[in-house]
């Protein structure tokens, strides 16, 4: 009888490992399907969806308001946390422990208001609320680290000037991303305004990944390459020189500091045709594969997404009638109606068509690169909308098949 039961023992206990490795669905053992190869990401803005000014409970119907079809990786991106100027992590919950706010002015000469962003911290259990809704839909969660904005570090930058605060700070930002369940942090600083900062920003970037997170950094453009007229950088910005001068780009790929490179050419604007081009797109993103041919292809060092943007692109001649650019999709419907969103222009706005985005991902797979991001799911219309108009559901159409394929 004792012989009968450890028989059964063993084959409970045998069938408890595979259950784990394998998981368990609606009652049937299928494979654990998490693990993408082609990985679909996308950042997610807790402050431009106001989510300081909710409550736990509102967290989910806020979020259920958008298409998450399609998604692997979710970015979280400000709202959560702040770096303060001698190396401590800055929540809404530890505020009687903040240090002052930095004082000093961006590459445009506006006053830095670190102030600001504290004041969309939110609180703990609406940060917790959110990580739980994107777990709940079996996706995996990025932190991403920021600074005070483009050329301009704050306080982030008086921690990487220094070497010891940088090494203490990279342990604190490792362990508060482990708290939240983060697979990864994602850099998302693109132009370090000097050698120093730069220095200490790969510095950081590799330090995390040796604690054994997966590591992004955001780019626009390699260091060489010629200038389009949708450019990040404002024309009026002084920069003296390419914006991401500093960053060493072979210097990150060679000592592999980080797992992926995720690239911001989220349009690609023509102006013969005056409209967004899949193919503008394409010759921007081969400008990464032109200066780092191994690094790209199938014996990269470093996994390559390519990004799509959810807003438009104003037209130059618009822009002299005092208009604003960068409208999100859901503005345009408000606006000029579901059939504007069919029009590849609209009001001085370029936009991508869904088939445009369609053809996006399906270019970057053919490519060999490793997915695709976008900002923002919040920029695209709303489920009130038809799926038909919707940029999201024609990035998870395609997506899925790739999935469906692997």
């Amino acid at each position: 009888m004792k012989k009968k039961l450890t028989n059964v023992t063993s084959v409970f206990l045998i069938c408890l490992t595979v259950l784990s490795q394998y998981g368990c669905k609606s009652g049937k053992t299928v494979q654990n399907d998490t693990e993408k190869e082609f990985i679909s990401l996308a950042y997610v803005s807790l402050s431009m969806l106001k989510l300081h000014k909710a409550n736990p409970e509102e967290i989910k119907a806020i979020l259920d308001n958008y298409r998450w079809d399609g998604i692997s990786d979710i970015v979280l991106i400000g709202g959560i946390y702040m770096t303060g100027k001698e190396g401590s992590i800055i929540t809404s919950w530890n505020r009687s422990e903040w240090p002052e706010v930095f004082e000093g002015v961006d590459y445009l000469d506006r006053p830095i208001n670190e102030k600001h962003k504290r004041n969309m911290l939110c609180s703990k259990e609406v940060v917790n609320a959110v990580v739980d809704y994107f777990k709940q839909k079996d996706m995996k969660l990025w932190l991403s680290q920021t600074a005070a904005g483009w050329l301009t570090g704050g306080s982030f930058g008086v921690v990487l000037e220094d070497k010891g605060m940088t090494k203490e700070y990279a342990l604190k930002l490792y362990r508060f991303a482990k708290d939240f369940g983060c697979v990864g942090v994602d850099f998302d600083w693109e132009f370090p305004p000097n050698k120093i900062q730069a220095e200490g920003y790969r510095d950081l970037m590799k330090q995390v990944k040796d604690l054994g997170m997966k590591v992004s950094v955001c780019a626009i453009r390699p260091t060489a390459g010629k200038e389009y007229l949708d450019q990040a950088i404002e024309p009026e910005a002084n920069i003296n020189g390419h914006a991401g001068k500093f960053m060493k780009w072979e210097e990150i790929i060679n000592d592999q500091m980080v797992d992926y490179i995720n690239v911001m050419q989220y349009l690609g604007y023509n102006p013969k045709t005056k409209q967004l081009d899949v193919n503008i797109k394409a010759e921007k993103m081969a400008e990464w594969e032109k200066i780092y041919p191994n690094e790209f292809t199938e014996n990269r060092n470093i996994d390559f997404l390519c990004g799509i943007g959810y807003y438009s692109f104003l037209l130059p001649e618009f822009k002299k009638n005092g208009k604003k650019g960068g409208k999100n999709l859901q503005f345009i419907y408000d606006n000029y109606g579901a059939e504007a969103l069919g029009k590849k222009v609209v009001e001085g706005h370029a936009i991508w068509s869904t088939s445009d985005v369609s053809e996006i991902v399906k270019y970057a797979k053919k490519q060999g690169w490793s997915g695709v991001f976008t900002w923002l799911v919040s920029h695209d219309v709303t489920n009130e909308v038809d799926d038909e108009y919707s940029r999201q559901r024609a990035l998870a159409n395609e997506v899925e098949k790739i999935w469906e394929a692997e």
